[in-house]
This record gives structure tokens, sequence and C-alpha cells, in this order.
């Protein structure tokens, strides 16, 4: 196939070479010769291309970076230096090399496979599952984006929390998370959780130790994520909660907007929780300082509306690799909230007494046959609003998770 020219060789020949004169001042004399080499397309197309098979990938960055500031571009060189970003771990530059390079030719069947594994790299399945809409059945095998797969992950997680207030016993919480793939736009998630603790509830009268009381909550959840574009996405959820007070809902809209070094995302909860209605406004962000997954931060602004109130919760954390299959994260809270929900509606906040101030530490293991192991610390600060006593609640968390 017949490639079309780039600016450089034969269009917009004054803006070229001032380009050309601007980077032979920078590379000095001795350079001159190869700068000039890099106006010959052919010259330019064949060397990217060894260096591509010869899997030199920082050599092919940076031919093909001094090259693109010469006017040279054309998809097969944004391709190829989607490969070497890729295979260097830079997949928010392969993001930018990849989506420039099937925009100039959306046929490029090996850029959107490119441009797939480059959102994988950043754990964001569904612009991945979208993209590979369109590529054969046998690279969608190799990328596991299979069009419609009743599970792609089962997960199992079990909570102990403890305190050493006399007044609120030990705490169990128990999730079972499972997400199927209805199509290569639609992802559905369903969780099935309970939680529950012994409390002691002050007799009539005041007179004496208190009586002890099991508090449980018993809880369905459903969220549904349409991929709109490989930028955009929509979040429709919805919570059935059992509680002693009664059968409780709420409902999850939300829309999320990615870009290469960070995502952001907008969201709303309304419904009915403890015989109150709550509604609850979100804001997240999640940033890539360095571009890839090597190190991140995430923060989440909240505010609850109940009882006529408001009352604001923020989150701040960092996370990171450690090493090829392990994982750290670090983050806390603060702001009193009567209930919360967090995850899309996956954890719901709903104790007994006021959430104040959380920290929390988790590591995440990757196994082998893709099984996944998270282990989590964390620390919150309650308040018991009868007495006006603060106490700590600790909690030790391990989840097991299988994708396919």
């Amino acid at each position: 196939m017949s490639q079309r020219l780039p600016p450089l060789f034969g269009q917009s020949w004054p803006a070229a070479w001032r380009g050309l004169l601007l980077l032979l001042l920078a590379l000095g004399p001795a350079r001159v010769s190869q700068a000039q080499q890099l106006l010959d397309f052919q010259y330019v197309d064949s060397l990217t291309q060894t260096l591509l098979d010869q899997h030199r990938w920082r050599t092919l960055d940076s031919v093909g970076h001094a090259a693109l500031r010469l006017g040279a571009d054309y998809p097969a060189l944004r391709r190829r230096l989607g490969e070497a970003a890729l295979a260097t771990d830079h997949p928010a530059a392969a993001l930018r090399y990849y989506g420039a390079a099937l925009h100039q030719n959306p046929l490029d069947a090996a850029a959107r496979a490119g441009l797939a594994a480059a959102y994988l790299a950043f754990n964001q399945p569904g612009p991945a599952a979208l993209l590979a809409r369109a590529l054969p059945d046998s690279t969608r095998q190799v990328l596991r984006l299979a069009s419609h797969q009743a599970i792609t992950q089962l997960e199992l997680e079990g909570t102990t929390l403890q305190t050493a207030e006399r007044q609120r016993g030990a705490a169990t919480f128990g999730r079972l998370g499972v997400s199927s793939r209805l199509s290569p736009r639609l992802r559905l998630t369903q969780n099935f959780s309970y939680y529950g603790q012994e409390v002691e509830l002050p007799r009539y009268g005041g007179l004496g130790s208190g009586e002890q009381h099991r508090t449980s909550q018993g809880q369905y959840h459903a969220l549904l994520a349409a991929q709109l574009t490989p930028s955009w996405q929509l979040k429709a959820g919805y919570d059935f909660i059992t509680k002693d007070l009664g059968a409780n809902n709420l409902g999850y809209l939300a829309v999320a907007y990615a870009r290469p070094g960070w995502t952001a995302q907008a969201g709303l909860y309304a419904g009915t929780v403890t015989d109150t209605a709550r509604v609850q406004a979100d804001l997240r962000l999640t940033v890539y300082p360095l571009g890839n997954l090597r190190l991140y931060g995430f923060g989440r602004g909240s505010v609850v509306r109940s009882s006529g109130r408001s009352y604001p919760n923020a989150l701040l954390g960092a996370g990171g690799r450690l090493r090829p299959r392990l994982w750290v994260e670090a983050w806390g809270s603060v702001g009193t909230v009567p209930v919360l929900a967090e995850a899309d509606g996956t954890y719901l906040y709903n104790l007994l007494d006021p959430l104040c101030r959380r920290a929390a530490v988790s590591l995440l293991i990757l196994g082998p046959q893709r099984l996944s192991l998270r282990l989590l610390y964390g620390a919150e600060q309650r308040r018991i609003t009868a007495i006006g006593l603060d106490y700590t609640l600790h909690s030790f968390s391990a989840a097991l998770a299988w994708t396919w």
C-alpha cells in the first residue's frame, strides 16, 4: 500500500527547513550529515523498521523523535514508536503514538492492537475491549479480550475488625464479587456482601451495663459500565441494603474521562439508607506522573447530604509497583460522615457510629494462573454519638481474585 507523504516530503518545505536548521544548530557540525539523512523518507522508514526488528527500543525512540521534529510523521513511524514505548514500560507515551497512528489510518490493525495493549498496561480493560471489537479473533484471544464473557473476574474478600472499646465488639465483613463482559461496550459487576458487629446499647433508664445487640447489614450491588469512546465511560449502579431498620435502596450515576496521564470521574449517589434520605456527590482524580503504573496518586472529594446537613469527606493516597508482581498503596481520609459509599458503591460505610478519620496500607501480590491476593490493614476513628466518645477500629482484610 502506498504511504501518503508527510509534510516534510513534498509539503510545507519552509517550515520543514526551519525545523532542520534548528536541529542542526543543536546537534553541531559532527552530526549534520546524520540529521540530513533523516530528511530521506526511505532511509527513516528502513532504519526505524530495522531498529524495531532488533528490539533496540531506546535507539528507535531517539531516531523516531528526531524524525518527528523534522516533520516525518506517518502511521508506520508512530506505530513503531508506540511499540518501543510499550516495550520500555511507558504506556502513556504508547497511547499517544498508537492513537495518532490509528487516527491517521483507521484500518491499521497493528496500531489498534497496540493501542488496546497500552490500555491494558494501564489497567483499563474498558477502552481496550472497545478497540478490540474490530480485531480478528486470534488477536483478541492473545489480548484476552473476548467480545462476550460470562465471568471475567471472581473475587472473594474477608475482613475482621477489632477494637479495644468495650461498648463495641469485633466485627466481620465478607464479599463475593463477580464481573462479566456483556459486549465490547458493556461490563457488569455484581457484589454480594455481609457485615455484622456486636454492640452494647444503653439500658432503658441508663442504669447498669448496656445490652448486647448484634447489628448486621446485607448488601447487593450491581454496576453497569458503558464504554462510550476510549476516553469516555458512563456508569450506572444500584445498591439494595438490608439492615436492622429495614430495606434500603441507593442509586448511582457517574461519568469518567481518561487521558494518557490522568483520569477523572464525577458521580452522584441518591436514595434511602437507614430510613433516611441520603445524597452523595463525588469527584475522583488519578494521576500517573511517570506515565506508567510505577507511581500514581489518587484522590476523592465527597459531600454527603443527610437530614438537612452537609458532611464533606476527602481522601488522598498514592501507590506504585515495588516489584513486577508486588504493588503497594497507602491512603488516608478525613471528614465525619454518617454514611459513605466508595468504589462506585461496592462498599457502603453504614455502621452504627459515624466515620471520622481513616488510614490504610495495602499490598497486591500477583500470583500464577492470573490469581492475585490483596492484603490490607486499616485504622479508622469512629464516634459513639450518644456519649461523644471516639474509638479506633482496626481492620485486617484479604481478597483473592481470579481473572480470566
